[in-house]
């Protein structure tokens, strides 16, 4: 009476090979697939971000170089209309410094100025993950008066 009266916990009597307690073998893989598709996602995100990381430090290497350059043009660049071409060594940065006189308007003439503005754009060039990039800044400067 005494093992008959342990089956009958909710007043319906069950085998013994039924009333054991775990995870049919659909359950664990159903978990496992669900599981895997959240690890793959978070990888992909992981990834991506590292990609972002590394991309942002190439622009940011990529600004210097142009600050640089712009900060330069005056000193170690004379202002006057041209191109000046050039590029960071052990680096894929490329840079170009263009400069062409701006005309302010038409009564600029009639005053003898004895500088003249120009517009001087810097254009970064170089090359990540198979693609092109460059970034580009602009001002202006003023030079000599021709």
């Amino acid at each position: 009476m005494a093992a008959s009266a342990r089956f009958k916990l909710s007043g319906k009597s069950k085998p013994a090979y039924q009333s054991s307690q775990g995870f049919s073998l659909l359950e664990i893989l159903v978990a496992f697939v669900m599981m895997s598709l959240v690890v793959g996602t978070l990888l992909q995100l992981f990834g991506s971000s590292m990609r972002n990381v590394a991309l942002s430090e190439e622009y940011s290497f990529a600004i210097q170089i142009a600050e640089s350059r712009l900060q330069s043009v005056g000193t170690e660049i004379k202002v006057e209309q041209g191109t000046e071409r050039g590029s960071e060594e052990g680096t894929p940065y490329s840079w170009v410094v263009e400069m062409e006189p701006v005309e302010l308007n038409e009564d600029q003439d009639d005053f003898s100025l004895s500088v003249q503005p120009y517009r001087v754009s810097v254009i970064v060039a170089w090359g990540s993950d198979g693609k092109k990039r460059q970034f580009a800044l602009s001002s202006l400067r003023f030079g000599e008066a021709e």
